[in-house]
Order: C-alpha cells, then structure tokens, then sequence
C-alpha cells in the first residue's frame, strides 16, 4: 500500500483529499503546513507528498525545495494540488521539482493517477 503525505491548510481540503486517496487504498498522513510535512516526512518516508501551494507561512512550492534539499533522491514523488492554473504558474511549479500538477478541483481518478503516474506524465494533460 502506498503512503501519502497530504498538506493543505485548509482542513476541508486534506479531508477531501484524505477521503479519495483512503477509498483507493492509499495509507494518508495528514499535515496542516511546510513545516509539519517536513518533520512528518523525517520521522516517517512516504511514497508520495501531495501539496497545496498556496500556504501561510511556506508555499508549497517553497516545501519542494526543502524536501529536494533534506531528501536529495531519496524524495518521495511531489504532486503539487492547486487552484493556480495560469500557464506561468503551472511552470513556476514544475520548475520548483513537482513531477505531477492536479488543478483543484479535481476527480478521484485523476488524484489516484498522479500518485501513481511516471515522474514525466501529469494526469490532466499539463506537460512537464
């Protein structure tokens, strides 16, 4: 079974993305921001980090670099899950080491896909 590790301040957010990746079998951890994903990650690798990027404090684009740097190329795969859809920022993203980018909102299929798609696809047709 495949772990997650989910970071969104929005609580509603991580519940909804909790809620589809546990009904596709994932395991899911759960981190309100950066800093908690971080040490979540440290304590306990997982397969797959999916991030908000628009957060208080450090972006989501700010922890993929953090966990570039911490992890090198023992990083789990980094799925940025975002409302920033202009094509600049989509690129300002995938610059940042993202190997997938999900627009919310999203479907269950398209969710369980990018956790499991290969680094240089995106499953909603963004190229990388």
């Amino acid at each position: 079974m495949k772990k997650v590790l989910v970071v969104d301040d929005n609580p509603l957010n991580r519940d909804l993305a909790c809620a589809m990746l546990q009904r596709s079998g994932f395991a899911v951890t759960l981190a309100d921001g950066a800093h908690a994903a971080l040490a979540s990650l440290l304590a306990e690798p997982v397969d797959v980090v999916l991030t908000d990027i628009g957060m208080p404090e450090v972006s989501g684009i700010e922890l993929a670099r953090m966990i570039h740097s911490a992890l090198g190329e023992k990083r789990p795969r980094l799925v940025a899950f975002t409302s920033f859809a202009m094509q600049d920022e989509k690129t300002q993203i995938l610059e940042a080491g993202f190997d997938a980018l999900l627009i919310k909102p999203t479907t269950r299929a398209c969710l369980t896909e990018a956790m499991t798609a290969a680094p240089d696809q995106s499953p909603d047709g963004d190229t990388q």
